[in-house]
């Protein structure tokens, strides 16, 4: 089969991959190139590309498996029309959750320490400064409760934070994770008591722009944002007229508006800590990630449906099955 990765230049994935799949064909294009890869590829791995109707309707594209949780860049509706599976690796299933929140705990304690301004004083020979925060008696809210949420509370727990927690639906058990579990309706009642709002919430029609000029408002004069999840989240006009007039002390950021960023953004000229969304690229990760998505490929030859499939119930099978008839005649 071939298996096209939808970005240029991420090494070790296409390293993993063709050692998962030694008899495979595993190729790399540019988000530019899907629909034409798409034509004669059986298999697209997105990475954040875009994956359209054009793409999708080719005549021998079986699976479109997201190398990772989030599938908000690939048009499920069409996907299911033209017989096309779409699956992802949830977070909890690998060490994707975890080194996620890794990452939030570094960019919130980078923040807190002053990190930027730290390391401009190491280069000009100045002790002392920046005083900091500590993060113990902090509150800290995290929007988006699933697995990368509930990661990050863990981890936070030994600082002695208060954790307020918000999800669609709120607290549906017995948890011991956070201090008070609100649902989504609730959003902004948490944001004035919260020190640090980590972002940990997929993309949805219902989640694109949540985190804006309302909730800014809200928010803590001198509070912190982290955005592990996915940079459309936040409204970013209004995060940086947050920064711009110091109603925020400072954001983290693993994602962007559109990746990769411009390096010459505004918002970089703020008090912003960057990384180029490698929240989950840790090697247990993406060893682990890889792994699965070498499984789904494996029971897609075996004429198989895919674990995590999200449009299972909505596929096409008789596009399906043509399409099937198409590769098997190629053989």
């Amino acid at each position: 089969m071939r298996i096209c990765v939808c970005r240029r230049g991420i090494t070790r994935i296409l390293e993993l991959l063709r050692a998962e799949l030694p008899e495979d064909d595993v190729l790399e294009c540019s988000p530019a190139e899907v629909p034409d890869f798409a034509r004669t590829t059986e298999v697209l791995v997105p990475i954040a590309a875009p994956v359209s109707e054009r793409a999708l309707a080719s005549p021998q594209l079986l699976l479109v498996q997201q190398f990772g949780a989030g599938l908000d860049s690939v048009d499920v509706h069409s996907a299911s029309t033209h017989g096309v599976y779409v699956a992802n690796v949830p977070s909890g299933e690998t060490a994707n959750a975890d080194s996620v929140a890794e990452l939030a705990v570094l960019l919130m304690l980078a923040l807190a320490r002053g990190f930027r301004q730290a390391q401009e004083n190491v280069r000009a020979g100045r002790l002392g400064a920046p005083v900091g925060m500590t993060l113990k008696g902090k509150t800290v809210a995290i929007l988006g409760f699933g697995d990368i949420g509930r990661a990050v509370a863990r981890r936070l727990r030994p600082f002695g934070i208060r954790i307020l927690a918000v999800s669609r639906r709120g607290q549906r058990d017995a948890e011991t994770e956070a201090d008070l579990h609100v649902s989504s309706a609730a959003f902004h009642t948490v944001l004035p008591q919260a020190d640090f709002v980590v972002v940990a919430t997929p993309l949805s029609p219902q989640t694109r722009g949540l985190v804006g000029a309302e909730a800014f408002a809200r928010m803590k004069e001198g509070a912190f944002l982290v955005n592990v999840a996915r940079g459309a989240v936040v409204d970013r006009d209004a995060l940086l007229g947050a920064l711009a007039s110091g109603k925020l002390a400072g954001a983290g950021l693993d994602v962007f508006w559109q990746e990769p960023p411009d390096p010459g953004d505004p918002i970089f000229a703020q008090a912003v800590i960057a990384t180029p969304h490698v929240g989950g690229a840790t090697d247990l990760s993406l060893r682990e990630i890889g792994a699965a998505v070498a499984a789904n490929v494996n029971r897609v030859r075996r004429g198989e449906a895919p674990r995590n499939c999200v449009n299972a119930g909505s596929l096409d099978l008789s596009a399906l099955q043509a399409k099937r008839d198409v590769t098997h005649a190629a053989r």
